[in-house]
Protein backbone atom coordinates (compact mmCIF):
# COMPACT_ATOMS: atom_id res chain seq x y z
CA UNK A 1 0.00 0.00 0.00
CA UNK A 2 2.77 2.41 1.01
CA UNK A 3 4.85 1.40 -1.99
CA UNK A 4 1.97 2.32 -4.30
CA UNK A 5 1.59 5.65 -2.49
CA UNK A 6 5.31 6.35 -2.89
CA UNK A 7 5.26 5.42 -6.58
CA UNK A 8 2.34 7.78 -7.19
CA UNK A 9 4.05 10.51 -5.18
CA UNK A 10 7.28 10.05 -7.13
CA UNK A 11 5.45 10.49 -10.41
CA UNK A 12 3.49 13.50 -9.15
CA UNK A 13 6.58 15.25 -7.77
CA UNK A 14 8.50 14.58 -10.97
CA UNK A 15 5.74 16.13 -13.07
CA UNK A 16 5.43 19.15 -10.73
CA UNK A 17 9.20 19.69 -10.76
CA UNK A 18 9.34 19.58 -14.56
CA UNK A 19 6.39 21.95 -14.96
CA UNK A 20 7.74 24.51 -12.47
CA UNK A 21 11.14 24.35 -14.20
CA UNK A 22 9.46 24.94 -17.57
CA UNK A 23 7.47 27.83 -16.08
CA UNK A 24 10.65 29.45 -14.74
CA UNK A 25 12.41 28.98 -18.09
CA UNK A 26 9.52 30.42 -20.10
CA UNK A 27 9.03 33.33 -17.71
CA UNK A 28 12.73 34.18 -17.81
CA UNK A 29 12.55 34.28 -21.60
CA UNK A 30 9.67 36.77 -21.37
CA UNK A 31 11.54 38.91 -18.82
CA UNK A 32 14.72 38.84 -20.90
CA UNK A 33 12.78 39.91 -23.99
CA UNK A 34 11.30 42.86 -22.06
CA UNK A 35 14.80 43.78 -20.92
CA UNK A 36 16.17 43.59 -24.47
CA UNK A 37 13.36 45.78 -25.81
CA UNK A 38 14.06 48.29 -23.05
CA UNK A 39 17.68 48.61 -24.21
CA UNK A 40 16.52 49.47 -27.74
CA UNK A 41 14.07 52.16 -26.63
CA UNK A 42 16.82 54.76 -26.19
CA UNK A 43 17.35 54.72 -29.96
CA UNK A 44 13.66 55.35 -30.56
CA UNK A 45 13.61 58.21 -28.04
CA UNK A 46 16.66 59.84 -29.64
CA UNK A 47 15.11 59.53 -33.13
CA UNK A 48 11.78 61.03 -31.99
CA UNK A 49 13.45 63.93 -30.21
CA UNK A 50 15.66 64.59 -33.22
CA UNK A 51 12.67 64.66 -35.52
CA UNK A 52 10.64 66.86 -33.13
CA UNK A 53 13.35 69.53 -33.25
CA UNK A 54 12.97 69.86 -37.02
CA UNK A 55 9.20 70.17 -37.14
CA UNK A 56 6.57 72.86 -36.64
CA UNK A 57 5.80 73.81 -33.01
CA UNK A 58 2.57 71.86 -32.53
CA UNK A 59 3.84 68.77 -34.38
CA UNK A 60 7.14 69.01 -32.54
CA UNK A 61 5.28 69.04 -29.22
CA UNK A 62 3.21 66.00 -30.21
CA UNK A 63 6.26 64.03 -31.34
CA UNK A 64 8.12 65.15 -28.21
CA UNK A 65 5.21 63.86 -26.14
CA UNK A 66 5.55 60.47 -27.83
CA UNK A 67 9.27 60.50 -27.04
CA UNK A 68 8.39 61.14 -23.39
CA UNK A 69 6.02 58.17 -23.49
CA UNK A 70 8.82 55.93 -24.72
CA UNK A 71 11.03 57.24 -21.92
CA UNK A 72 8.32 56.27 -19.45
CA UNK A 73 8.07 52.83 -21.09
CA UNK A 74 11.82 52.44 -20.68
CA UNK A 75 11.69 53.44 -17.02
CA UNK A 76 8.64 51.31 -16.21
CA UNK A 77 10.01 48.32 -18.12
CA UNK A 78 13.16 48.45 -16.00
CA UNK A 79 11.04 48.52 -12.84
CA UNK A 80 8.82 45.74 -14.18
CA UNK A 81 11.79 43.48 -14.92
CA UNK A 82 13.13 44.09 -11.40
CA UNK A 83 9.79 43.29 -9.77
CA UNK A 84 9.19 40.22 -11.93
CA UNK A 85 12.53 38.75 -10.91
CA UNK A 86 11.96 39.52 -7.22
CA UNK A 87 8.23 38.80 -6.89
CA UNK A 88 7.65 36.18 -9.59
CA UNK A 89 10.80 34.25 -10.46
CA UNK A 90 12.35 34.18 -6.96
CA UNK A 91 9.26 32.59 -5.32
CA UNK A 92 9.11 30.01 -8.13
CA UNK A 93 12.76 29.14 -7.48
CA UNK A 94 11.96 28.81 -3.77
CA UNK A 95 9.16 26.40 -4.65
CA UNK A 96 11.57 24.32 -6.70
CA UNK A 97 14.02 24.19 -3.77
CA UNK A 98 11.19 23.11 -1.46
CA UNK A 99 10.21 20.43 -3.94
CA UNK A 100 13.77 19.13 -4.08
CA UNK A 101 13.84 18.85 -0.27
CA UNK A 102 10.57 16.93 -0.37
CA UNK A 103 12.03 14.59 -2.99
CA UNK A 104 14.98 13.96 -0.66
CA UNK A 105 12.57 12.99 2.14
CA UNK A 106 10.71 10.81 -0.32
CA UNK A 107 13.99 9.05 -1.22
CA UNK A 108 14.55 8.28 2.47
CA UNK A 109 11.03 6.84 2.73
CA UNK A 110 11.60 4.66 -0.32
CA UNK A 111 14.88 3.45 1.17
CA UNK A 112 13.01 2.45 4.36
CA UNK A 113 10.45 0.60 2.24
CA UNK A 114 13.19 -1.38 0.50
CA UNK A 115 14.76 -2.22 3.86
CA UNK A 116 11.37 -3.48 5.07
CA UNK A 117 10.96 -5.71 2.02
CA UNK A 118 14.49 -7.00 2.56
CA UNK A 119 13.76 -7.78 6.24
CA UNK A 120 10.53 -9.59 5.32
CA UNK A 121 12.33 -11.77 2.77
CA UNK A 122 15.12 -12.50 5.24
CA UNK A 123 12.64 -13.64 7.92
CA UNK A 124 10.81 -15.85 5.42
CA UNK A 125 14.12 -17.37 4.37
CA UNK A 126 15.14 -18.03 7.98
CA UNK A 127 11.76 -19.52 8.85
CA UNK A 128 12.01 -21.93 5.92
CA UNK A 129 15.31 -23.37 7.14
CA UNK A 130 15.39 -26.83 8.74
CA UNK A 131 15.69 -26.51 12.54
CA UNK A 132 19.07 -28.22 12.59
CA UNK A 133 20.51 -25.50 10.30
CA UNK A 134 19.26 -22.56 12.36
CA UNK A 135 21.77 -20.51 14.32
CA UNK A 136 20.97 -19.67 17.96
CA UNK A 137 18.25 -16.96 18.12
CA UNK A 138 18.36 -16.58 14.32
CA UNK A 139 14.56 -16.38 13.99
CA UNK A 140 14.24 -13.99 16.93
CA UNK A 141 16.95 -11.76 15.46
CA UNK A 142 15.22 -11.72 12.06
CA UNK A 143 11.90 -10.90 13.76
CA UNK A 144 13.52 -8.05 15.72
CA UNK A 145 15.07 -6.69 12.53
CA UNK A 146 11.70 -6.90 10.77
CA UNK A 147 9.97 -5.02 13.60
CA UNK A 148 12.65 -2.29 13.49
CA UNK A 149 12.24 -2.04 9.71
CA UNK A 150 8.44 -1.81 10.05
CA UNK A 151 8.73 0.92 12.69
CA UNK A 152 11.17 2.91 10.57
CA UNK A 153 9.05 2.54 7.42
CA UNK A 154 5.94 3.62 9.32
CA UNK A 155 7.76 6.69 10.66
CA UNK A 156 9.13 7.60 7.22
CA UNK A 157 5.66 7.12 5.73
CA UNK A 158 4.16 9.50 8.29
CA UNK A 159 6.96 12.02 7.82
CA UNK A 160 6.69 12.07 4.04
CA UNK A 161 2.91 12.44 4.16
CA UNK A 162 3.19 15.41 6.53
CA UNK A 163 5.98 16.94 4.43
CA UNK A 164 3.91 16.48 1.26
CA UNK A 165 0.87 18.18 2.77
CA UNK A 166 3.07 21.02 4.06
CA UNK A 167 4.59 21.48 0.60
CA UNK A 168 1.16 21.42 -1.04
CA UNK A 169 0.00 24.20 1.27
CA UNK A 170 3.12 26.27 0.64
CA UNK A 171 2.77 25.69 -3.12
CA UNK A 172 -0.85 26.86 -3.17
CA UNK A 173 -0.13 29.91 -1.02
CA UNK A 174 2.97 30.79 -3.05
CA UNK A 175 1.21 30.46 -6.39
CA UNK A 176 -1.66 32.57 -5.09
CA UNK A 177 0.80 35.31 -4.13
CA UNK A 178 2.79 34.95 -7.37
CA UNK A 179 -0.33 35.33 -9.52
CA UNK A 180 -1.46 38.39 -7.57
CA UNK A 181 2.02 39.87 -7.90
CA UNK A 182 1.95 39.38 -11.67
CA UNK A 183 -1.46 41.08 -11.94
CA UNK A 184 -0.25 44.02 -9.84
CA UNK A 185 3.03 44.38 -11.76
CA UNK A 186 1.34 44.39 -15.16
CA UNK A 187 -1.53 46.62 -14.00
CA UNK A 188 0.82 49.28 -12.61
CA UNK A 189 2.93 49.15 -15.78
CA UNK A 190 0.07 49.47 -18.25
CA UNK A 191 -1.73 52.17 -16.27
CA UNK A 192 1.30 54.43 -16.37
CA UNK A 193 1.77 53.81 -20.09
CA UNK A 194 -1.90 54.46 -20.85
CA UNK A 195 -1.83 57.70 -18.87
CA UNK A 196 1.15 58.88 -20.91
CA UNK A 197 -0.38 57.73 -24.21
CA UNK A 198 -3.48 59.76 -23.39
CA UNK A 199 -1.28 62.86 -23.28
CA UNK A 200 0.13 62.01 -26.71
CA UNK A 201 -3.42 61.86 -28.10
CA UNK A 202 -4.19 65.30 -26.69
CA UNK A 203 -1.04 66.71 -28.27
CA UNK A 204 -1.82 64.99 -31.57
CA UNK A 205 -5.33 66.46 -31.61
CA UNK A 206 -3.80 69.88 -31.00
CA UNK A 207 -1.59 69.81 -34.11
CA UNK A 208 -2.38 72.96 -36.09
CA UNK A 209 -2.68 71.41 -39.51
CA UNK A 210 -4.08 74.43 -41.40
CA UNK A 211 -2.02 77.06 -39.63
CA UNK A 212 1.35 75.29 -39.73
CA UNK A 213 0.98 73.93 -43.27
CA UNK A 214 1.30 77.40 -44.73
CA UNK A 215 4.63 78.63 -46.07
Amino acid sequence: MFKKFMDNLTNALGITSNKISELIKGSNQYINSVENVTKEIKKTVAALKGYAETETPSLGQAVGSLASTFEIIEKENTEKVKRLREEYIAPLNDLLIGLQKLQTEQDEAQKATRELEKAEKHLNKVQSKPKEKLKPNEIQTAETELKAAKDKAAKEEGDVKVATEDFNKVKLESMQTILKNMVDIETVFHKKILDSVATVKVKADAIKVEEESKI
